[in-house]
This record gives C-alpha cells, structure tokens and sequence, in this order.
C-alpha cells in the first residue's frame, strides 16, 4: 500500500536563483518601455550636466537642516503676514483680466522709458503743467487715472 503523504516539500528558491528572476523581470519591462526609459536618461543626462542634480542631490541630504531653517524663517516676526500678503496678491491677481492688466503694464513700461530718456535737470513749472494737459498722450492718461481713482473709490465705499 502507498505511503501517506505527511508533508509537503515546497520549491524555494535560493537567493541568486531570486535575483537572476527579479533581473529579468527588470530586463523585460525596459524591453517593453525602451523609448521613454532613453528619454528619462537623456533628460537626467541634461540635469547632471547643468548640476541640478548635485543641488537636488545636496537639498535632499541636508533636508533636515533645510527644514529647521524654513521653520525658523517661518516663526519670525511678520513672516505670517507676509505670507498672508502674498496670498491676498495671488488672489487680487486672479482676478484681473490678464488682457487689461497687460495694456496698463504696457503704458507703465512706456511710461517709464519716457520718464528715463527726460533731461534730468529740466523742471517744468506751473504753467508748463497745465500746458501739457493740451498732450493727448497726457491727456489719456489722465483720464485713465481718473477712471481709476472712481473706480477704487466705488470700491472703497462698497466695502465701508
């Protein structure tokens, strides 16, 4: 008569025989992924070449010290409402139509040029100031600034 089985002998595989399998799953998964693993090299080529990732590299080894810092920056007089301020920018920014606030940036930017190439030592008096009200260009931005100034005061009294 057979013998009864009281025990089962499972085929465990050695260490090298484990690794050589979990190689070769590796070699097959390159194998299938091949085009966007040599892009991830070349773009990993480029960030060493430009020493980014010596700064990454650097930031991630020192992290705790880094942090400690950014906590101690944080717990600084006026740091929360510095951030409080940033984010009360971020969100009067999101506001502005981005076509409007480009035009004003432009004429301030002309503005700018035109107040800079001005002969530094020439100063206009009175009379020469009401003169120049007759300039478009003056003129125009008067009447922006004007807008302006009703348009904030609107704003003001709407939030009194």
């Amino acid at each position: 008569m057979a013998k009864a089985i009281t025990s089962i002998e499972k085929n465990r595989p050695t260490q090298a025989e484990a690794d050589a399998e979990a190689v070769e799953q590796i070699l097959q998964s390159a194998a299938k992924e091949r085009e966007p693993l040599l892009k991830l090299i070349d773009i990993l080529g480029d960030l060493n070449r430009l020493g980014i990732l010596d700064a990454v590299q650097g930031i991630l080894k020192n992290s705790e010290q880094i942090a400690l810092i950014g906590i101690n920056q944080m717990n600084k007089p006026g740091a929360h409402q510095m951030i409080k301020n940033g984010m009360g920018a971020v969100q009067f920014l999101s506001q502005i139509d981005p076509s409007k606030l480009q035009t004003l940036l432009q004429g301030v930017s002309a503005g700018i040029d035109h107040a800079v190439a001005a002969e530094p030592d020439r100063r206009q008096g009175l009379w020469g100031m009401l003169g120049s009200l007759r300039n478009p260009d003056v003129s125009a931005a008067l009447s922006v600034m004007m807008k302006f100034l009703q348009g904030m005061g609107k704003g003001l009294n709407k939030s009194r």
